[in-house]
């Protein structure tokens, strides 16, 4: 039965009975099954719908989904996506603000697990699409049944879990169809010019195929969890900054470096190993004692490396190439991503944070004394709290919380159980 794979699956994947998850609700086949089997499970939070708003009568669709999942005591929210009707990159773009919408309700939910229903044929589809691009072995590994926030950083604080990644598509529908449960079929799925659609089609026709590539995927995976043990131990000798920085001792391997970049960078974006293993070799070689890359830098101080934020990314070149990216921000009570490092909040209104590169403002003598502490290369990131016409540590302010989502976020990275 499909409730008891999936509390298999969630004993396994969440770390204990206490943890309450939500559920990505589309009102597609997939989701309509893990929505329906998960209808009397003690953890279950809230159903959250996404509404795009990119075709008429999205909205009438997400109405009913939500009157769906209500109808099986879930609390439901529709949640819709206020765009200006792009014409470019649009499933991108749409995958982008869904979970972006997603992670913000987890966030103000207090929920750090969001159930997805990917099955066993998306996972097909997406290695298809991977070796497409040439994907390196890791890629080749395919999805985890458990990522932490892997779009970044709109996912921030939110692990993805993935419970029907093991099941195929064919199966959710006979699960459907045998509770009738009606469920609704996107027009996007129709649509050749999507990569993900052509994988689909191919897959089809390629029976063979789907299961040959989840076989190497699985065998991958084994060779990525012993690199993933081997990073971990590697990671125990780092120290974690105020500045959302993180000191090495010596030079780390390839693979930490680039890890490390984007995690001190705040970057969602995919790591270019071909250009991060170019650069490498000139660090170690000594033809290069800093390098940025992902907007993060790493700095050699003697034999230490201090990887932070990479200051042109924050405040923006002369030249006006590159625009300022950590610009301020007013603090509320609800919990915002600042920079792609730290999740801010405040119990009252009068705050901001910002860099600290450019500040005119009296700073405290906390603020002072922490920013002289640091490696020169990592104070104009270094986030501070304004308020009136003072500058403050973050740690020194009670009404205002800020936490570094750099550790957290690196360990993530290094293992496929959730944290």
């Amino acid at each position: 039965m499909l409730a008891t794979h999936l509390i298999t699956q969630l004993t396994r994947l969440l770390p204990d009975k206490s943890c309450r998850f939500a559920i990505a609700f589309s009102g597609g086949g997939d989701s309509t099954a893990l929505v329906h089997a998960l209808k009397d499970h003690p953890q279950r939070g809230p159903v959250l719908i996404v509404d795009h708003a990119l075709r008429t009568g999205s909205d009438t669709e997400a109405q009913m989904a939500k009157r769906f999942a209500q109808g099986f005591g879930y609390e439901s929210h529709v949640l819709t996506w206020r765009h200006n009707s792009p014409q470019t990159g649009i499933q991108d773009k749409a995958r982008r603000a869904r979970y972006g919408l997603m992670g913000q309700a987890c966030r103000r939910f207090g929920i750090e697990y969001l159930l997805t229903a990917h099955s066993e044929d998306d996972q097909a589809e997406t290695l298809l699409m991977r070796y497409d691009k040439q994907t390196d072995w890791r890629g080749a590994a395919g999805i985890s049944a458990i990522s932490y926030a892997p779009v970044w950083p709109e996912l921030a604080m939110v692990n993805i879990c993935r419970p029907l990644l093991g099941l195929s598509r064919q199966k959710l529908r006979d699960y459907n169809k045998a509770h009738d449960l009606k469920w609704a079929e996107d027009p996007s799925n129709e649509n050749r010019e999507y990569s993900r659609i052509r994988a689909r089609d191919y897959l089809s026709s390629h029976n063979a195929l789907k299961d040959e590539l989840i076989s190497a995927a699985k065998d991958l995976q084994a060779g990525l969890s012993w690199e993933q043990d081997n990073l971990a131990q590697e990671l125990k000798a780092a120290q974690f900054g105020p500045a959302g920085d993180i000191t090495f001792l010596r030079l780390p391997s390839c693979e930490m470096l680039g890890l490390a970049l984007r995690a001190t960078g705040g970057n969602g974006a995919a790591i270019s190993r071909q250009r991060l293993r170019a650069r490498y070799r000139e660090l170690k070689t000594g033809q290069l004692s800093a390098m940025t890359l992902l907007g993060g830098q790493a700095v050699r101080d003697n034999q230490n490396w201090h990887l932070s934020r990479d200051p042109v990314a924050v405040t923006g070149r002369r030249d006006k190439r590159l625009k300022p990216r950590a610009v301020t921000m007013t603090l509320t009570p609800e919990q915002q991503i600042w920079d792609g490092r730290f999740v801010v909040s405040a119990k009252r209104e009068g705050y901001e944070i910002r860099p600290n590169s450019g500040l005119t403002l009296e700073r405290s003598t906390r603020l002072k004394t922490m920013l002289a502490s640091l490696h020169k290369s990592l104070s104009p990131t270094c986030p501070v709290i304004i308020s009136g016409d003072m500058a403050y540590a973050c740690d020194e302010v009670s009404q205002v919380e800020v936490k570094s989502l750099v550790e957290t976020r690196l360990k993530a990275a290094l293992t496929r159980n959730p944290l």
